[in-house]
């Protein structure tokens, strides 16, 4: 005897599957949705953190005394609030310091941080600077590699220990046009060894120590929209040179992150905290995920 599906039996597998179906696809959509945001979550973290090293690597070798706040310039210990959306300082050579951008295939240092104060030449003619130590084999070495009129010239030496005036010390008013400030412009000349003062003039009466650090660039991280779409990007500046005049506009830009909400900086002595808060709409309807995340640079 042949035996069917009674109407009885259709209608309750026709119910159990209609029930399944419902809560299979609310299941899939919410395990779909949890990892959307997982994903959304895991790169907002990512990024930020990267972004945090980035202007960490950075901020650790600064000339300290130089880091200011804008709009300004400000002193950083002093720029408090909400209303500063720049971070701007100077940063030293480490990597010619290290003797690690020597051509010759050697670790010598192109620059030693160190001056002879004692030398007769310094201390007759005062017109250069002996400074025993820095590489004097390589043509293109950092020092001899500066040139008057080149597209990156005039670098600038720090004395560690020098008194500074943060508004105009280091060329964050106005160009330099003496020997008086904080930064002093190298020019070429004959040996590695000869740091020159400026123009005609010499480092007669201007304070001379035996440590210094050879300046390339001030970088500068601030809030702005990168490509013009409306959003708030944190953009980094480099390649520009405060001491003969040039803002942060005049350098190289990069965009560091998207989407940013904050940028808080502030000081207490030597150290700096930054804060960096970004967030990301998730187009599946979960809503706006937001994160922060801070550091503190030495």
């Amino acid at each position: 005897m042949r035996r069917g599906f009674t109407l009885i039996e259709l209608v309750i597998v026709i119910v159990v599957i209609g029930i399944l179906a419902k809560f299979g696809t609310n299941l899939l959509a919410t395990a779909y949705e949890s990892y959307t945001s997982s994903t959304i979550n895991n790169r907002l973290q990512a990024d930020t953190e990267l972004t945090l090293k980035q202007i960490s690597n950075r901020l650790q070798y600064r000339i300290k005394d130089s880091v200011i706040a804008r709009p300004g310039p400000v002193a950083l210990a002093s720029a408090t609030g909400n209303t500063y959306t720049t971070l701007e300082w100077i940063g030293y050579d480490i990597d010619g310091w290290l003797g690690l951008d020597n051509d010759a295939g050697f670790n010598s240092p192109t620059w030693s941080g160190f001056i002879d104060v004692n030398t007769t030449a310094a201390i007759t003619a005062k017109t250069y600077l002996q400074s025993p130590g820095t590489d004097t084999t390589d043509a293109n070495t950092v020092i001899t590699a500066v040139s008057q009129g080149s597209t990156f010239a005039d670098a600038a030496i720090f004395f560690t220990g020098a008194n500074s005036d943060i508004q105009s010390d280091y060329g964050w008013t106005g160009a330099l046009t003496d020997q008086s400030g904080a930064a002093h412009q190298v020019k070429a000349v004959a040996a590695v060894t000869q740091l020159a003062a400026t123009g005609a003039t010499s480092f007669t009466g201007v304070d001379v120590y035996e440590n210094y650090k050879l300046a390339w660039t001030a970088y500068a991280v601030r809030i702005e929209d990168f490509d013009s779409d409306g959003g708030n990007d944190l953009v980094l500046y480099y390649d520009y040179q405060p001491w003969k005049g040039e803002g942060f506009a005049a350098g190289t830009k990069e965009l560091l992150l998207e989407n940013v909400d904050t940028f808080k900086f502030s000081a207490s002595g030597d150290t700096i905290k930054v804060q960096i808060c970004v967030n990301e709409q998730n187009t599946l309807g979960g809503g706006l995920y937001a994160i922060c995340k801070e550091t503190a640079i030495f």
